[in-house]
């Protein structure tokens, strides 16, 4: 399939007065390594919601719409095909006394952990510990999610959007309240997941976040995309304008560190 992964045009969207997308053109094709960046209230986490189907764009603008690997009337089962989601709203939700091999196994039914009604067989259990394996949390598979750290939590999660081997994963502020040792921990478990091939969105305020990997910069601005680009376009300039601040950059063994 040549389609691209996800395709916008003209999209629009305004929920009680507020603009919250505001005519994008967009689209990412499969195999992509893309960074979502802008200040907060940017538009970014709506880009996310737009693409996951939690928002519906304007149908009355002219030629507007939304491609879910090239269909326009897509179903949830296509998106879950074509998208993994971890936020933080998500982990809030999951924080609870299950297992992280049960948290993960949710994932497959689209619940808040697992419930006598669903019938886990042996084959989704090797598919939970295959995803725990692949973020390097397969040792967490028994402690209870409520008692992880948060970084340790944020790749639980990972996992669970990776069960159902979704074509790309969108991580939505993944380093939101981690400590440094959960940054790095879950900066590796995107690296590791970017080299073995997978697609990756990355949703961030922060450019220090965006692991070399990530090959393609979209800046959003007032609902807008404001650039789109190669990693040229983080420069100091661009930043300076996206945040409306003076921002400086230091770049050292492919990491960016930025500053104002």
């Amino acid at each position: 399939m040549n389609e691209p992964l996800v395709e916008m045009h003209r999209v629009s969207i305004e929920r009680d007065g507020n603009i919250l997308l505001k005519d994008v053109d967009l689209r990412i094709d499969r195999g992509e390594r893309v960074a979502i960046l802008g200040p907060n209230g940017s538009g970014k986490s709506s880009l996310v919601r737009t693409m996951v189907a939690d928002l519906r764009h304007d149908a009355s603008v002219s030629g507007a719409y939304v491609r879910i690997r090239g269909e326009e009337n897509y179903s949830l089962f296509d998106v879950r095909r074509a998208f993994g989601l971890v936020s933080g709203e998500l982990q809030n939700e999951m924080r609870r006394s299950m297992t992280a091999q049960d948290a993960v196994l949710s994932g497959l039914f689209g619940s808040i952990g697992t419930n006598r009604s669903q019938a886990i067989d042996g084959s989704m259990i090797d598919l939970a510990a295959e995803a725990l394996r692949s973020v390097g949390s397969e040792h967490l598979a028994c402690r209870t999610v409520n008692t992880l750290s948060m970084g340790e939590a944020r790749r639980v999660l990972m996992a669970r959007a990776m069960v159902n081997r979704p074509e790309a994963l969108i991580l939505d502020e993944p380093m939101n309240a981690l400590d440094l040792t959960g940054k790095h921990l879950v900066s590796r478990a995107m690296r590791s997941l970017a080299a073995s091939g997978r697609s990756l969105i990355l949703v961030t305020h922060d450019p220090s976040d965006i692991i070399p990997e990530i090959g393609r910069i979209i800046m959003m601005r007032g609902g807008r995309v404001f650039r789109d680009g190669g990693r040229d376009i983080l420069t100091e300039e661009n930043l300076s304008e996206l945040y409306g601040v003076p921002v400086r950059l230091l770049s050292a063994d492919g990491r960016l560190w930025a500053w104002s």
